[in-house]
């Protein structure tokens, strides 16, 4: 058999020189980037009602109807779009769909920061909420350029990062809205996409599908959802819904414990601390619980700490239980998200893992709204009744999970 070197001529070589593995920097990088991003999307949102104030509502009920607006407009936005941008990253690229997400996130800070009125506010967030979405866009590209056995580890890091630029970036919007105007802060928090984006863009290789098919090539084999995908985004559901729904009746059962309505400060230490022990969680503790692909073990551990935070909540007699348990929920929800996105992966082929995330990025969006409903109810029926459900519910997680989670077939 003669090899293509023969063929024109040459000399085969004697040895191939390895190619340098580029994934490890470009993990880091992609980290750099959506901690970066999380904390512009994040800075604003401290002062966003008095915004509202500044562009027009006329009163606090006022802001409060056109904030609503708004951010129903972004969830709407990203319900709607998440699966279409994965389906397209899967045949145009996973760093082009990143890329896409950073660049018009760019754009509708823009909007944002030049709005009149209320309503153009909430054209910005259902803009952004529609062309964003660049989260599932990094953990599709990280899936595709690691090798599986460092995938857990690599999604933690983005995972970490995501939390630790949603930690700082109030507190970098509170700065910046002292010592500039709230629009001069918003155009400031618009440059920071566009700096992450040009970052992935010289630093971040082409993932292995960037490149256009041509007619020879066979074409891109249909999405196909197993039974083990079907359970992760199951489980991804139920984890986002538990986690929107205490972030919710945080400020109203910290209300109670205290009998007095001033709990800025109690919400804000338990809100802070939650961010940190998140982003210690996917960085150190996630990583070790589940190593390689997860299995079902770890995720019946971790659940039944998570049934124990709640329960805690559920039970508290005072500010600081609540605040433990609270911060309990917070490191087993971020620990669990990285370990299910691994999941995910582990059973979706390379080539399809865009498309799949993009379905794990509208279960996101369901979660946002179903979440925040389930706790507006138990808030009227009783929030220590609801906790202890939902403390169950983690339990019934932990379960299907240990009963239902298996190796990953080859793909």
């Amino acid at each position: 058999m003669t090899s293509h070197l023969d063929d024109i001529g040459g000399d085969p070589p004697t040895s191939v020189p390895p190619v340098p593995d580029r994934s490890r920097t470009s993990v880091f990088v992609i980290a750099a980037a959506v901690c970066a991003t999380s904390m512009s999307y994040n800075l604003w949102y401290p002062f966003l009602p008095l915004y509202v104030l500044e562009l027009g509502a006329t009163s606090d009920a006022n802001a409060v109807f056109w904030m609503s607006i708004a951010l129903t407009a972004q969830g709407i936005g990203r319900l709607a779009s998440s699966a279409v941008w994965g389906v397209l990253s899967d045949r145009l690229g996973r760093k082009v769909m990143m890329l896409r997400a950073l660049f018009l996130g760019t754009f509708t800070f823009g909007v944002a920061a030049v709005a009149q009125a209320p309503w153009h506010l909430a054209i910005a967030l259902g803009c952004q909420g529609f062309f964003s979405g660049f989260v599932p866009a990094s953990v599709a590209l990280v899936s595709v350029i690691v090798p599986d056995s460092r995938l857990n580890r690599s999604l933690s890091i983005v995972t970490g990062g995501q939390y630790l630029g949603t930690t700082i970036g109030p507190a970098v919007g509170a700065g910046l809205a002292l010592l500039l105007s709230y629009r001069a802060s918003i155009a400031v928090a618009a440059i920071v996409p566009f700096i992450a984006g040009i970052a992935i863009l010289l630093m971040v290789p082409r993932d292995p599908v960037a490149a256009r098919r041509t007619a020879t090539e066979p074409p891109l084999e249909p999405f196909r959802m197993s039974g083990q995908f079907k359970l992760a985004i199951g489980a991804l559901f139920a984890v986002y819904c538990m986690n929107e729904l205490i972030r919710l009746a945080t400020p109203i059962a910290l209300k109670g414990l205290k009998g007095s309505d001033d709990v800025a400060g109690e919400a804000g230490l338990a809100f802070t601390l939650a961010g940190l022990v998140s982003a210690i969680s996917v960085l150190f503790l996630a990583p070790r619980v589940f190593r390689g692909t997860p299995s079902g073990p770890p995720f019946a551990l971790i659940c039944s700490l998570g049934c124990v935070g709640f329960l805690l909540v559920a039970f508290a007699n005072g500010v600081p239980v609540y605040i433990l348990g609270f911060l309990t929920i917070f490191l087993v929800v971020s620990a669990m998200v990285p370990a299910l996105n691994t999941l995910i992966a582990a059973n979706v082929r390379r080539s399809r893992r865009g498309t799949a995330f993009g379905v794990a990025g509208t279960v996101q969006a369901l979660a946002f709204g179903v979440g925040p409903l389930a706790g507006a109810f138990f808030a009227a029926v009783s929030l220590d009744a609801g906790f202890f459900t939902v403390a169950l519910l983690f339990l019934a997680v932990g379960f299907v999970l240990f009963t239902w989670v298996r190796e990953p077939q080859p793909l």
